[in-house]
């Protein structure tokens, strides 16, 4: 009795993904834009020293499996720029900053709910993300000190990783969206996606817990191709 229940579950089971399958689409596709980019982090006695935001952008190829009208699994490849800035708050050093430019390549896969009408839908996304860092750029003003001066110094450079850097990342994603169909087989889209670091890209002594969590709002414009 117990294996013709199993049995007719899974034929079940079976039955309903092939209605899913039936209907599937495949949409591929290009996108562009800016994005923004915090970093929350410890104070940890650095009473000098302010973080704030600063602007990136993200480009990359979106793929999309469309079950049925209304849900899909999209996953998309970004190269993205999550970039942060820090400057030191003292009186006589208030021209010293650093902007952190970090350059990532991301992986999000999310379930996408879709609704509205035949051309244009509206989109709720929810899921997750891996990354990899490629690249830390630092732009900023740095200084010395004398007896009877303080000297400052632009600088310009590619920071090289050590063991302290995580260049693995990951954490949750969601975000809104439109898109627009064009003809039977071109569409457009609009999406704004928040991603929200789960994993520190500092590697904290056992001494010293200094957590660094990067959290970035994407607003990208997308074409794209169903098959």
């Amino acid at each position: 009795m117990n294996r013709n229940i199993l049995l007719r579950l899974i034929i079940a089971i079976a039955l309903c993904c092939s209605f899913l399958v039936a209907d599937a689409q495949w949409t591929v596709g290009i996108k562009g834009g800016w994005d923004y980019t915090t970093i929350t982090r410890s104070n940890a006695g650095r009473i000098d020293e302010s973080y704030s935001g600063f602007s990136g952008y993200d480009v990359g190829i979106q793929a999309r499996y469309g079950f049925t009208d209304w849900f899909a699994l999209r996953a998309d490849l970004s190269f993205m720029r999550r970039s942060h800035r820090m400057d030191r708050n003292l009186n006589y050093l208030n021209p010293v900053f650093t902007n952190h430019h970090n350059y990532y390549l991301m992986l999000p896969i999310m379930a996408d709910f879709s609704f509205g009408g035949k051309n244009l839908r509206g989109h709720a996304y929810a899921g997750g993300y891996m990354g990899y860092w490629l690249r830390d750029r630092r732009v900023g003003r740095t200084y010395w000190m004398t007896d009877y001066y303080v000297y400052f110094n632009n600088f310009n450079e590619v920071r090289e990783f050590t063991t302290e850097d995580n260049r693995f990342c990951a954490g949750l994603i969601g975000g809104l969206g439109l898109s627009y169909k064009l003809s039977d087989h071109w569409g457009i889209n609009l999406d704004a996606l928040y991603y929200y670091d789960l994993v520190s890209h500092h590697r904290s002594s056992p001494n010293l817990r200094d957590p660094r969590y990067l959290n970035t709002l994407s607003i990208t414009f997308g074409a794209s191709y169903t098959f």
